[in-house]
């Protein structure tokens, strides 16, 4: 790498359906004959308003110069829709294209050709045509971007024209979904010739797909934008996008960007993909692609200018658009994409599904890894989450939304019973009370499978990629390919003693074949579930990682500083992260220096604490060293200084945690002058001062439990890393001093309201109230001023 040459943004226009945006896609490169210009295929994007086909994705050609030493964008000679690429059809409408994907100079290097894989054309450009750039042209003839498109060829047969050769005035097009080559005429030697087709299927590229057919059919929509293709069902409007032009190749990593991209002002609209998803996908498919093809790609009669074409039904659509969503369904859930639909977890393997016989039972690591067996087990990751609170908000999620969205809850909660297709609904509680994994040990000992419902050893251990798409489990784990030893899987315990002998033998396999250091130590691989995104409609619920990015805790040249997750939350002392605890973690191993503590220590004191006063202990010593309160009066104003100083992202992180400030005011007699924030019968006055982040629906309802279905941020006064929030307070006049004020931080981890709910969906448990926690408290008495 000797230079990077990063292309502009096109600047800004009011009109929203003016080629505008940021250079996204680019493909391929093209080079000219002679070397001074490479030629740059991909599109804008322009996502800073709610998706519509017309405004939002625009292609684009960009040109570079080559001069050595000086190699740079030809910024003014960019080509772009309306202007350079600007083919007049019939009823003087402009030929719209999409997706320009690859390109190639003719062998005299007169002519540039491109495909357009959406929209299945050809875009020629003619050099011999174009105009010398004159520097003494009259100021007000402005130059007009150079050399313009001269002929788009409309529908090159096949499907999703990519690649393409030329060969003297032979022209060979690789078709990537039909799997073919169509042939064409680069044209004579003038400036009037055209491209046209000699053989549209001149050759196949296999002799048989290596897809299913619906499996092709549905990736072939995915990529398609040509109404031709279905002219009463099409997937886009006027060949204006397919949903390669914003999920480039699938569901992948380019989700964050896309997400980077549509960010806006949160407080008015966070919103970053498609608007009013039906159903959030999952709870109908069928509707929901058409809903979002209609109001995204024009297509299915959403392009009002197409009167011929009649709005496709969403609630009952005709037999055949239903068959063509259901082919997409089948891309959208092929392996590399999103197979659950509603996490992004990936299982690496050929099939969907696995059987509970094909994981290890966590509790069988406990043989040999007891102190890490015993923290996890009674910790917040190992705990079943079958317990109330879950299940209520799971209920709330299926009921709302389908039963198939369950799965967005479990694909982090319980993603080991999404890969073993486990999705009904939820029955017979776990015990809150079981301490120690007894559950999984006493299955362990009997030979019984489990679905475990918490995220286990396997599968923590077994995870080999963090897509970093945003969140929602974006991660692969893989448990098939792991290096084992003979006898290890064997279910006879003369055949598993003889198997756990070579381990301790020879474990360094064993270790490697569990361990992916450079992954498991980055805060990014936390992210794949502490980061949080709406299905569709791509709002950020939790961004733990991006707060964590910008906090000083962030600091990879300052070893003394930063500080990553696992390093706050994976620490034997959780009063001081610079303090290294060593410990064994394994029975009878080498003592590490710095041994990972297996608490998983977290805000949510509550159920641990059910559990293990241990876990307890910890959760509120961790919750103690976040925040420092400092106060002082200014006249007749009370002021509270609350400062983030411990914790890596904003405070409180959880969306379900209370944060808030009580102020009590006693005059010289004791008597009670002020108060703010005092709870009443357990529950929080709504003029506390709370530092809280609230989600609401576009008329400023708040969703609640429906967190997936906010539209903008209706408060958010948490308190970043490292930043103070002042409060102020206005105290009575003619007050009897000396006055003392007590100013307490609480912290609660689920609200009185939302414990009522549970317990009236669940009568016959018994659920406690969360206790409140008082992280920081200050009294101070002030003479008059």
């Amino acid at each position: 790498m000797t230079k990077t040459i990063q292309l502009v943004d096109s600047e800004a226009d009011s009109v929203k359906t003016n080629p505008q945006g940021k250079p996204r896609l680019l493909d391929n490169i093209v080079i000219s004959p002679d070397g001074t210009q490479a030629w740059l295929p991909h599109v804008l994007w322009s996502f800073g308003h709610d998706f519509q086909f017309q405004s939002t994705v625009f292609p684009t050609i960009s040109l570079l110069d080559l001069t050595a030493g000086d190699e740079h964008e030809i910024i003014d000679e960019r080509k772009q829709l309306f202007k350079q690429i600007n083919i007049i059809e019939s009823g003087n409408r402009v030929r719209i294209v999409s997706n320009p994907h690859d390109g190639a100079f003719t062998d005299d290097g007169k002519k540039v050709i491109f495909t357009l894989a959406g929209s299945e054309d050809l875009m020629v450009f003619d050099l011999s045509r174009q105009g010398k750039k004159n520097k003494k042209r009259h100021r007000r003839k402005k130059f007009q971007g150079g050399v313009k498109a001269t002929q788009i060829y409309r529908n090159v047969p096949g499907n999703n024209p990519r690649g393409l050769l030329i060969n003297g005035r032979e022209l060979y097009v690789q078709n990537a979904m039909s799997l073919d080559i169509a042939k064409f005429d680069t044209g004579a030697v003038g400036p009037f010739a055209k491209v046209k087709l000699t053989q549209a299927n001149f050759a196949e590229l296999v002799k048989a797909d290596p897809l299913p057919k619906q499996l092709r059919e549905g990736k072939t929509l995915f990529n398609s934008a040509n109404m031709a293709d279905s002219p009463n069902f099409p997937m886009a409007g006027d060949f204006w996008m397919s949903c390669n032009s914003c999920h480039l190749d699938g569901f992948n990593f380019t989700n964050r960007q896309l997400m980077e991209d549509g960010k806006k002002d949160r407080f008015s609209n966070a919103l970053t993909g498609h608007v009013d998803v039906r159903k959030m996908i999952a709870g109908d498919v069928i509707g929901a692609y058409i809903d979002i093809i209609q109001k995204t790609q024009g297509g299915m009669g959403g392009d009002p200018r197409e009167d011929a074409l009649p709005l496709i039904s969403v609630e009952s659509p005709p037999l055949e658009a239903a068959k063509m969503m259901s082919a997409l369904n089948e891309y959208v859930r092929a392996p590399e994409n999103l197979p659950y639909l509603s996490t992004w977890l990936r299982l690496d393997d050929k099939k969907r599904y696995t059987h509970p016989d094909e994981w290890v039972n966590s509790a069988e690591c406990a043989d040999c890894h007891t102190t890490i067996y015993d923290q996890w087990a009674d910790s917040n990751h190992g705990m079943n989450m079958d317990h109330p609170y879950y299940r209520f908000q799971e209920d709330v999620a299926a009921q709302s939304e389908g039963e198939e969205f369950r799965v967005l809850c479990r694909g982090c909660h319980a993603p080991q019973m999404v890969i073993n297709n486990d999705t009904k609904a939820l029955s017979g509680f776990g015990d809150m009370y079981s301490k120690g994994g007894q559950d999984l040990k006493e299955a362990f000992a009997h030979g019984k499978s489990v679905s475990e419902r918490g995220t286990g050893c396997v599968f923590c251990h077994r995870v080999t990629k963090a897509e970093n798409a945003g969140g929602n489990t974006d991660m692969t784990v893989n448990i098939k390919d792991r290096e084992s030893y003979v006898f290890e899987d064997a279910k006879n315990s003369m055949l598993k003693w003889l198997s756990e002998k070579q381990i301790n033998a020879l474990p360094a396999k064993h270790k490697a074949s569990y361990s992916n250091p450079e992954l498991y130590q980055s805060s990014l691989y936390c992210a794949t579930c502490h980061n949080e995104f709406t299905t569709g409609q791509g709002a950020n619920i939790n961004d733990n990682f991006g707060e964590w990015l910008a906090s000083p805790f962030n600091a990879p040249d300052d070893p003394k500083k930063n500080k990553t997750c696992i390093d706050c939350h994976m620490t034997q002392d959780v009063t001081d992260f610079d303090n290294r605890v060593g410990g064994q973690s394994t029975n009878d191993g080498p003592v590490k220096s710095n041994l990972r503590s297996h608490h998983l220590v977290g805000g949510n004191y509550y159920f641990t604490g059910m559990r293990n006063p241990e876990h307890k202990k910890m959760s509120i010593d961790i919750l103690k060293t976040a925040l420092t309160l400092s106060v002082n009066k200014e006249g007749n104003q009370f002021v509270a200084n609350v400062t983030n100083v411990n914790s890596g992202h904003d405070m409180p992180g959880g969306a379900r945690r209370q944060v808030w400030l009580e102020v009590i005011a006693t005059d010289v007699n004791g008597k009670i002058v002020y108060t703010s924030g005092v709870m009443k019968d357990g529950y929080i006055p709504k003029d506390a001062r709370k530092f809280i982040k609230v989600g609401v629906d576009k008329d400023g309802k708040p969703v609640g439990l429906r967190f997936w279905r906010y539209v903008k941020i209706g408060k958010d006064t948490r308190i970043k890393s490292g930043e103070t929030r002042s409060e102020r307070f206005e105290l009575p006049q003619d007050l009897q001093y000396p006055i003392t004020v007590s100013t307490r931080v609480l912290y609660q981890v689920f609200a009185k309201g939302l414990t009522e709910k549970v317990r009236n969906a669940y009568p016959d448990e018994n659920i406690p109230d969360p206790e409140v926690i008082e992280l920081e408290k200050v009294v101070k008495t002030y003479n008059q001023n």
